[in-house]
């Protein structure tokens, strides 16, 4: 066999996982998340993933040593939360009160201006 051509589909493997691989990792490390937690239950017909009215746990991480929470109730633009929390190595955790049941835009947003925001619907969702 001779020298590979640079145009090879199998020469071109290894550079391609490599490059795969270190965007994966730089995504992962440096990209904020939220997650939540129906704390009254979920509503609908086979779990549509609507929370019922009610208390929501969120889980923030990959945040910087301080962060801001705004939580705005979609339908009537009402901001029911706007706080600094501090958010011991880059993790948050706090509960908000989501009532009555609507659509709520919940921002968790760094000092670095990176953030994350997440959509929650408490009730029925219709």
């Amino acid at each position: 066999m001779g020298p590979m051509n640079r145009a090879d589909p199998v020469c071109m493997r290894k550079p391609i996982l490599f490059g795969s691989l270190f965007l994966t990792a730089l995504t992962l490390v440096g990209s904020p998340g939220l997650t939540w937690t129906c704390l009254e239950g979920q509503t609908g017909f086979e779990g549509n993933g609507n929370c019922a009215p009610g208390r929501v746990s969120f889980v923030g991480s990959g945040l910087t040593n301080s962060v801001r929470v705004t939580v705005t109730r979609s339908s009537s633009g009402e901001v029911i939360d706007d706080y600094n929390y501090d958010s011991a190595s880059g993790g948050i955790q706090f509960v908000e009160t989501l009532v009555p049941g609507d659509t709520y835009s919940v921002q968790v947003r760094g000092t670095d201006g990176l953030g994350v925001t997440r959509s929650i619907t408490t009730g029925g969702g219709d």
